[in-house]
């Protein structure tokens, strides 16, 4: 997997889904006298960074993400990895990568399960924004290219760097969104069962990505 393609990173995606972030914290300035409001007062004004950056793009607000919310991207996160992985496991050739597919699928139904109950529990009602929208479009858009990708191992390849991808961007959803938002208990629980969860993955996907780049070339 290439990781020039199409579709956005999670992170871009979220950054992309709370808009003007970045604006909000800086206060405008107003015109000079005598110039046209809106009229450019520099050809070339020198802008600084905002946070917001495709280099940088997960450093942005989200104090005012909700425990509902919260909760509603990580069953999106099960939901949608558990789908993707079901459908590798039919196509994938390598035998680590297919037992490590089986191992993703269950782990996110356990994972489903655990907050579903939590919701019932604590009466959490589904909470859908931008934001979750956002997450699911992007966690479909990194496994795209699967679909292009030639059964053999091009596509064992491919779904390990796509896996690489998507674990990386929920563990850092995790430490930098999730984290600094959540007020319920069980629901910190959560996210940090979650996220040794995905970090031993991450870490079983990297090893396998490993082992098919030591094949020997067809």
């Amino acid at each position: 997997m290439s990781f020039t393609k199409i579709s956005l990173p999670l992170t871009v995606a979220l950054a992309l889904a709370l808009p003007g972030v970045a604006a909000a914290e800086t206060s405008p300035t107003p015109p000079p006298p005598g110039t046209v409001p809106g009229a450019p007062t520099n050809p070339n004004p020198t802008t600084p960074p905002t946070h917001n950056t495709e280099a940088n793009p997960t450093n942005v607000n989200t104090d005012d993400l909700s425990d509902a919310e919260i909760l509603m991207v990580i069953e999106t996160i099960s939901d949608r990895t558990a789908e993707h992985n079901r459908r590798a496991q039919k196509s994938v050739k390598h035998k680590r990568a297919k037992k490590y597919a089986d191992n993703r699928v269950k782990h996110a139904k356990a994972a489903k399960k655990r907050q579903t109950a939590m919701r019932n529990r604590h009466k959490l009602k589904p909470q859908p924004s931008e934001f979750v929208t956002a997450y699911g479009i992007a966690i479909d858009g990194s496994y795209k290219d699967l679909d292009t990708a030639a059964k053999g191992p091009e596509f064992d390849t491919t779904y390990i760097d796509d896996e690489i991808q998507v674990l990386t961007d929920v563990l850092d959803a995790v430490d930098r969104k999730f984290m600094p938002s959540v007020d319920l208990p069980e629901l910190r629980d959560e996210l940090n069962t979650v996220r040794a969860q995905v970090a031993a993955d991450l870490v079983e996907a990297e090893a396998i990505r490993g082992a098919l780049r030591a094949q020997p070339a067809a």
